[in-house]
C-alpha cells in the first residue's frame, strides 16, 4: 500500500473525524471532497463490499493504508474479514 495518503483516503478520514466530533455538515463537506477525487469502484465480489460501502469506503483508494483495527472500529469487521479486505485492496492498487 501507499506510503503517502491518497487524497480520497485523506478526505475519508477527515469525514470520519468530523462525524465523530458531531460535525455532520462538515462531514458532508469532506464526503463531497472524497467523492470528487478519482477512484476505482470496489469490484463485484470484493470482500465485505456492502458493509464497506455503507460506511463510506466506496473505492479501492479509500482502503489504501487501512488497518485491521480501523476496519474493525469503522465497519465492524473481524480480523479475518479485515485481512481479506486489505489483501484484496492491495491486489488492486
Amino acid at each position: 500500500m501507499s506510503a503517502t495518503t491518497p487524497a480520497r483516503r485523506y478526505y475519508l478520514l477527515k469525514r470520519f473525524a468530523a462525524r465523530d466530533a458531531g460535525e455532520s455538515n462538515l462531514a458532508l463537506t469532506w464526503r463531497a471532497e472524497q467523492l470528487a477525487q478519482p477512484g476505482t469502484d470496489l469490484p463485484v465480489g470484493f470482500p465485505s463490499k456492502a458493509a464497506l460501502e455503507a460506511i463510506g469506503y466506496v473505492a479501492v483508494e479509500d482502503l489504501d493504508g487501512a488497518t485491521c483495527e480501523e476496519l474493525a472500529e469503522e465497519v465492524g469487521l473481524n480480523e479475518r474479514q479485515a485481512l481479506a479486505v486489505i489483501a484484496a485492496a492491495e491486489a488492486l492498487l
